[in-house]
């Protein structure tokens, strides 16, 4: 069976949304954790303050990435539907699931950059309290990622195996992004119980990353489906 217009946009959406969800991701992170890394509390909440607008702009960058996994998931559906209906269904439920819980922990984030502000305002808190708040504040929009990406390996995995069956991709392509995304499951679990070790973990999921935009990449091309195979 070969790709039907319908298909082939979804499919060329789908890869869209692989990267848009990386590099939004990417955008937002860089100013408000990865380049504030080795600061303390309150030289973060001076940069945020002298630069409000930008923080809210790099918030709402990664806030369109939880929304952009959302898209993928049904876009990823339409296109892996007719290899196993039920299979797409909880694929897209789980990655429904990831965009929802991730897009939730955002409040957190959002209080945590109010948080900057209010402290730059004024002496309204010891450089202690505020140091506590913020540690508060990041423990839970962390653990509402770690939370989500149980979801996103989950359904990502589900996804991949769909493809691995119908042979759209490349078999190694499927089977990186099968192996690759399904480590997320017990690494975001180890993250949300062991959060002293967050940093290594977080390299296991490369694999996974290499997979995903690899695929994007494809699926942008794509390529004319091989015969599928309906049903379990």
């Amino acid at each position: 069976m070969n790709l039907t217009p319908e298909q082939r946009t979804y499919a060329r959406l789908a890869g869209i949304c692989f990267l848009a969800n990386y590099v939004l991701q990417m955008a937002g992170d860089s100013v408000t954790i990865i380049l504030r890394g080795g600061e303390t509390a309150a030289e973060v909440a001076r940069y945020a303050a002298s630069h409000y607008l930008l923080w809210r702009v790099c918030l709402l960058e990664v806030g369109l990435a939880w929304i952009s996994t959302g898209v993928l998931a049904f876009a990823l559906y339409v296109v892996l539907e007719p290899v196993d209906r039920r299979l797409a269904q909880l694929a897209a439920c789980m990655r429904l699931g990831a965009s929802f819980v991730g897009t939730a922990s955002m409040m957190f984030r959002v209080a945590q950059g109010r948080l900057y502000l209010e402290s730059a305002a004024g002496d309204v808190l010891a450089p202690e309290q505020l140091r506590l708040l913020v540690s508060v504040l990041k423990r839970g929009a962390s653990e509402g990622v770690e939370l989500a990406w149980l979801f996103q390996g989950a359904g990502a995995a589900l996804f991949f195996w769909l493809f691995l069956r119908s042979r759209y991709l490349p078999r190694w392509l499927a089977r990186l992004g099968l192996a690759g995304t399904a480590v997320l499951i017990p690494m975001s679990a180890a993250m949300f119980v062991f959060p002293q070790y967050i940093g290594p973990l977080k390299l296991v999921g490369l694999p996974g990353f290499v997979a995903e935009v690899a695929t994007a990449v494809w699926l942008l091309r794509t390529p004319r489906m091989a015969p599928s195979q309906r049903g379990a």
